[in-house]
């Protein structure tokens, strides 16, 4: 409970600095960077949070608009394979909630776009396969690049000295292991969504 505690903790800071330092939208329809806005786009941040809360359909389906979101700028951005190279739609959720959590006034859309745009730092330019990443009964679905990219990282951080090949083994799966104590999270070696947001957004 301690590390699951502390991991949310650093969580919250990790997000409210994220969405103070990141730069305006890049992919707009007109010249001058103006869009038009519509439907449930408009939703306020309050009301957002509250859904959440309920799991209700509303909520259901504004997170369904994240992934379409991703899937436009995906097929609309040249040079894009997948903005998200790793993002799962729950972590994309938990990060909207907790910026609207202290942004009320903020609209879904505002917020959304401000989210994409720094996960793009760490977008796939192209095609890579999904693999199956498996530890017990636990189960991924993530890019081999992704897995590559994770590889490369440790070598910089000198925590991995094998192949960079894109390949789950036992050798980063120690690797894993080892960051995750030096971060003090739970040592699983499993590529967790908090523990590949914590490498690639703020590694230290």
């Amino acid at each position: 409970m301690g590390t699951l505690r502390k991991s949310s903790q650093w969580l919250s800071l990790s997000i409210s600095n994220m969405l103070l330092l990141i730069s305006p939208l890049s992919w707009s329809a007109t010249t001058d960077g103006q869009y038009g806005v519509r439907g449930a786009a408009l939703v306020p941040c309050a009301v957002y949070e509250k859904e959440r809360r309920e799991q209700s359909e509303l909520y259901q389906m504004l997170s369904s608009r994240v992934d379409g979101y991703i899937s436009g700028v995906n097929q609309q951005t040249t040079g894009v394979f997948d903005v998200s190279s790793f993002e799962s739609t729950e972590l994309l959720a938990a990060l909207l909630n907790e910026h609207c959590r202290k942004n009320p006034h903020h609209t879904f859309f505002s917020v959304v776009t401000l989210l994409v745009d720094k996960i793009a730092a760490n977008q796939l330019p192209e095609y890579s396969e999904k693999v199956t990443v498996s530890q017990g009964e636990r189960k991924v679905l993530l890019y081999r690049e992704t897995l590559r990219r994770i590889q490369a990282k440790f070598h910089t951080m000198g925590l991995y000295k094998g192949e960079e090949d894109g390949v789950y083994s036992a050798q980063l799966q120690d690797s894993i292991r080892a960051y995750q104590k030096s971060i003090n999270f739970n040592p699983t070696g499993f590529p967790d969504q908090l523990t590949l947001w914590r490498l690639f957004y703020d590694p230290k």
